[in-house]
């Protein structure tokens, strides 16, 4: 009877061990079979020993991706928010380019294209404190469209606190980052004095004329409205301050 207890025992140590071995394999199988999913993705992307294939990528990036692979959420994340080798898909853009920043890998503007998926409550739900923090990173990272949004959040209170001086600071980021809209933005701000110490049609031609420049029509409009109420000493003031501002792009 002892020596059976014995044999049992022995039998159940040896059990726990191939199980712990094999869970071991099966991870390690996993992380291959990812590693070498995105292989053939890439494969197919590039057209690298293969015909370029964006649906046959997008194939073998949504396998790996389910995996758990960062890269291959990240990747196909971005083909359905562009529509390469798929019709273009906003939740489902959103909830794998979420998955990859969460698990570490993001880009400027995919922080921005998660950031509009909380504002919008596509892919999601809304959720304005998500989009903030998404916006921010965004912004961080240099996006200038990020910036801009942000600045207009803050400056009429959307889904914010209204602040007229954080808003201000936002599309003084993005207009120096050569944003047109954020440029026409910080001319408004010039015209109307919120945001800024006060009211200088000066600066809000100068900032108007250089958006102008950058192709925003609305802008052109307001240009062309400031000339009518500024002297011409002041307009070749404004005009050189846009030169000024210009050359620092």
């Amino acid at each position: 009877m002892g020596d059976f207890l014995v044999f049992r025992r022995w039998l159940l140590i040896v059990f726990v061990l191939i199980v712990s071995i094999l869970s071991l394999v099966e991870i390690d199988y996993a992380a291959e079979t990812a590693q070498a999913l995105k292989n053939k993705a890439k494969q197919y992307y590039w057209g690298q020993g293969v015909k370029q294939n964006y649906s046959k990528a997008l194939v073998f990036y949504l396998q790996a991706a389910k995996r758990g692979d960062a890269e291959s959420q990240f990747i196909s994340g971005g083909m359905y928010y562009r529509g390469l080798g798929v019709e273009k898909n906003f939740p489902a853009a959103f909830k794998l380019l979420h998955k990859a920043a969460i698990n570490g890998k993001s880009s400027p503007e995919s922080e921005r294209v998660i950031a509009q998926g909380f504002v919008q409550g596509v892919g999601t739900y809304k959720n304005y404190q998500e989009a903030v923090h998404w916006y921010e990173q965004s912004a961080e990272h240099g996006d200038s469209e990020a910036q801009n949004t942000l600045g207009y959040m803050y400056y009429i209170g959307n889904g914010v606190e209204q602040d007229f001086s954080k808003g201000a600071a936002f599309f003084l980021q993005a207009a120096n980052n050569n944003s047109a809209m954020a440029q026409y933005n910080v001319g408004i701000m010039y015209y109307t004095g919120k945001g800024v110490e006060d009211i200088d049609y000066v600066k809000s031609y100068s900032w108007m004329n250089l958006a102008a420049t950058n192709g925003h029509q609305p802008a052109i409009a307001a240009r062309d409205y400031l000339e009518t109420i500024i002297s011409s000493e002041e307009i070749i003031e404004a005009q050189k301050y846009t030169a000024e501002i210009s050359s620092l792009k």
